[in-house]
């Protein structure tokens, strides 16, 4: 009969052991004991949740795991009034009243501030009583409903025509600068909210336009607003002035460095590419060697022309070894884009693990070809001789020369002959 016991037994120890067990996220001084912070999970799920909580605590703020009776504040994100009332019955804990109910920008507003700010009423979480306006002609009616819009980009379609560009390249400008602070919160805010512009099938003119959008925080609503009435950011153009954000630009375009290489160059006093390329105490990592070496090519665009032919040469290399892989354009291109950074491809084989190692043959395969075309030319400008994949050629004495091995080609071109492992151009 103990054996029945048993899962008792080890869900109380379990229980037990959580209990006791140490905490994943560091403890940090509470700077503003006054507000105890309760974020809801609803609509933003658990890891972006655990992200804020351990940001709330880094900045000194009171976060709680778990409602209860000490819980000042409540943060919702995406949620209105009366869905915040309705998840709050089913948690028993009485009078609701007694709670700020928030929309997650006052949080985002305090964390950018470092310290607790007003909760002035935009940021409060209030029932709507609003009554449709009468005589009102049908044709001034939008056709487009805001609350039908996803805050997820999965459920929008979103073409290439951008009515918001004005707002979406301000607000990509404000996530990059956030990108080089390593304030991700921020940056995603803005990458959002752009995404979200980018999908409206109108362009936004007066602030009722995005009246009651997913994804537009306070932040954003403020630039919005400013374009709209001064027809530019003041705060975008602080930005684009900024010593510290003009300087990691230039760096970041550099293939293999990041944010962190940035900052340490920019300590060191460096302000601009050339600066760097001149100070001859850098240690380089070899992806940065070839990033500055290759930088001009890096950072042109390349051209849907370009891609697909680009596209040939790929597929040519990877028929070479699975005649039956299909390689598929990806990326911006096939979204309809006409000019790029990169080009992306996806290469399926008919069965899993048809060739493991094909991505490595096929960059050996043009390496050899970049070395075999310069064979091929100094045969043609050096020897007048035409070397191809058949036979070699004498075009002086009107002969094929006879070639049973590789070192007999050199030979005929009166080259020293040079080992495969050694072909690495």
């Amino acid at each position: 009969m103990d054996r029945f016991k048993a899962p008792a037994v080890i869900s109380q120890r379990k229980r037990q052991k959580e209990l006791h067990s140490p905490k994943l996220s560091c403890s940090y001084e509470i700077k503003f004991s006054n507000f105890v912070i309760f974020i809801m999970q609803r609509k933003m799920g658990k890891t972006r949740r655990m992200f804020l909580m351990e940001l709330g605590r880094r900045k000194g703020f009171r976060v709680e795991s778990e409602l209860s009776d000490s819980v000042t504040h409540i943060v919702a994100e995406n949620n209105s009034y009366l869905e915040v009332l309705d998840w709050l019955k089913g948690q028993a804990v009485g009078d609701s009243s007694r709670f700020e109910l928030l929309d997650i920008s006052w949080f985002t507003a305090c964390m950018e501030a470092g310290r607790p700010v007003d909760s002035e009423l935009k940021y409060h979480l209030m029932e709507q009583r609003q009554s449709p306006p009468l005589n009102v002609p049908e044709l001034e009616m939008p056709a487009f409903t805001a609350t039908k819009v996803s805050q997820y980009s999965c459920q929008r379609k979103t073409t290439l025509n951008n009515y918001n560009k004005k707002f979406t390249d301000a607000f990509e400008v404000m996530a990059e600068n956030y990108e080089f602070k390593e304030s991700e919160i921020f940056c995603l805010e803005f990458l959002r909210a752009a995404s979200l512009l980018k999908s409206l099938p109108f362009p936004v003119t007066r602030m009722k336009d995005i009246q009651g959008l997913p994804c537009m925080g306070d932040q954003v609503r403020d630039i919005i607003e400013e374009i709209i009435e001064e027809g530019e950011s003041s705060r975008v153009r602080e930005v684009l002035n900024d010593e510290r954000y003009k300087a990691f630009k230039q760096f970041t375009s550099v293939f293999g460095v990041g944010v962190k290489t940035s900052e340490k160059w920019y300590r060191m006093g460096l302000r601009t590419v050339e600066e760097v390329k001149a100070d001859k105490t850098l240690k380089l990592s070899k992806m940065q060697k070839a990033g500055f070496l290759y930088y001009e090519d890096l950072v042109s665009c390349v051209s849907k022309a370009e891609a697909d032919a680009v596209s040939l040469i790929v597929k040519n290399a990877v028929c070479t070894f699975l005649p039956d892989a299909l390689v598929t354009i990806t990326g911006g291109f096939r979204r309809g884009k006409k000019i790029g950074h990169d080009i992306d491809f996806l290469i399926t084989s008919p069965g899993p693990g048809e060739d493991d190692e094909l991505l490595h043959k096929v960059i050996d395969l043009w390496k050899r070809q970049q070395f075999g075309r310069d064979l091929r030319r100094y045969a043609s400008h050096e020897r007048k001789m035409v070397l191809d994949n058949h036979a070699l050629y004498d075009r002086r004495k009107r002969i094929f020369l006879k070639a049973g091995s590789e070192e007999e080609i050199f030979a005929h071109l009166g080259l020293d002959y040079v080992e495969p492992w050694e072909r690495n151009a």
